[in-house]
């Protein structure tokens, strides 16, 4: 933290004083480094390796199929386009609530970005610390907790594909580093910001008999239903009660602190999980910036309403800085459906089935329009195809050579998820059971 800044405060430090400051800098760099770099990590092992090409896990003998391509599955310079951590689905009750390795694997991702942002307050304290008391250097007690929170990163980043099916290793790990979380904290409930995105299925249906006003009040409903089931999962997820944590003797729980922004017209609505209005965005950027959304959920619907909606409100970048890898706030994208198909990286598949009608769009109204349509890459060169079944593979099979895809497709059965991690360039999928019809 010598920089520029601190030169005239720096020239009337004794050098006793600056030999103690300059060694808690470097006590305080190591950490830093330790924390944002880790020590150099390999590959995750996977159970089996999928061409590239059609995709879809079938492979009853496992709960966890991986997939990768020789191109993408090592590490690269380039981190822009990924997500950091990502959750593809084509169904919440299929796919993730039955699904243990989802829902281990969700876990995971949402206590690495509490950890991250709890990484950097840490360091932006000591900053501040440094920099109001140069003399006396860097708060000791400071750099301890800083060095444990670093210590249970560095844990999570050595987990193999093999541990999000068995669950144990990955699972006592987000305990350890859940309670280190509240612990740490002040005397009260930690919030988790939860940015619930529903556009998708708020696009009107032509061929419907009933109004707009009606098809528009149905879809709300629907879409405060579907919330309060995530945040329900969420909830679960996250949740330490007292037999669970002995370390946890004051009570303090996570605080779940949820928003809908609907990209449409860029209203914020149904805040839930405090009376502060404070603790909320003021408007639809402010919800995908400087509010520091750690979960962004895109609700499934009609794939091309969607897409419209994005470009039209401008909100592409601003998505992608908060979900991408190097990205400030490093937020867990979760995309179910149509939420999954835009996160891949051509919207195209959106229009192998035709269930979604692109003439609610003006001036895009027919499929061919959207053949070349990019989406946000958060899974490198792969695209997604939601809701596969057998019917559909010969369909897809000619989807690809006629559209000249050289890319993975992701072919997501209902009971799949596509799990990402962005700093590994990894992607993996898992299954949980088969619905029941």
């Amino acid at each position: 933290y010598l920089s520029r800044e601190n030169e005239n405060t720096m020239k009337t430090i004794s050098a006793p004083a600056l030999s103690t400051l300059s060694i808690s800098c470097l006590l305080l760099s190591s950490s830093f480094v330790s924390a944002f770099v880790g020590p150099t990590s390999t590959l995750p092992s996977v159970k089996s390796l999928l061409p590239l090409g059609v995709q879809s896990p079938t492979d009853t003998t496992s709960d966890v199929v991986a997939s990768t391509s020789p191109n993408e599955a090592v590490q690269s310079n380039n981190d822009k386009g990924w997500a950091s951590h990502a959750l593809l689905i084509s169904s919440l009750s299929d796919g993730v609530i039955p699904n243990p390795a989802a829902r281990s694997f969700l876990r995971y991702s949402l206590v690495n970005t509490l950890l991250r942002e709890h990484i950097t307050q840490k360091e932006d304290r000591l900053k501040s610390s440094v920099e109001f008391s140069p003399c006396n250097g860097p708060d000791t007690d400071a750099l301890v907790k800083l060095e444990t929170v670093d210590q249970l990163y560095e844990r999570g980043q050595q987990f193999s594909v093999d541990d999000f099916d068995t669950n144990e290793r990955v699972d006592s790990w987000a305990k350890d580093a859940l309670e280190h979380l509240i612990s740490d904290d002040t005397k009260s409930n930690l919030n988790v910001r939860i940015l619930y995105i529903p556009t998708a299925s708020y696009a009107l249906n032509p061929s419907s008999s009933n109004t707009a006003g009606k098809q528009r009040q149905r879809a709300r409903a629907d879409g405060k239903k579907r919330r309060t089931q995530l945040l329900e999962l969420l909830g679960e997820v996250l949740s330490l009660n007292s037999s669970d944590s002995p370390n946890n003797s004051d009570g303090l729980q996570f605080n779940l602190l949820a928003t809908t922004l609907d990209l449409d017209d860029g209203s914020l609505k149904q805040p839930v999980g405090s009376e502060d209005s404070s603790l909320f965005p003021e408007n639809d950027k402010a919800a995908l910036s400087t509010w520091h959304p750690h979960l962004i959920y895109v609700e499934g619907g009609n794939t091309f309403w969607l897409q419209h909606c994005i470009d039209k409100g401008d909100y592409s970048t601003l998505i992608k800085d908060a979900v991408c890898t190097g990205g400030q706030s490093g937020a867990v994208y979760c995309g179910k459906s149509a939420g999954a198909i835009v996160a891949g990286s051509n919207v195209a598949t959106g229009t192998w089935k035709e269930w979604d009608d692109p003439s609610v769009v003006p001036g895009k109204e027919t499929y061919d329009e959207w053949l070349n349509c990019r989406g946000f890459g958060f899974v490198g060169n792969r695209s997604v195809f939601p809701h596969m079944s057998d019917d559909w593979e010969k369909m897809v099979e000619e989807k690809i050579e006629a559209q000249n895809l050289g890319e993975t497709v992701y072919c997501l059965r209902n009971e799949d998820a596509c799990c990402v991690i962005g700093d590994k360039k990894l992607s993996f999928v898992t299954s949980g059971p088969s619905p029941i019809n």
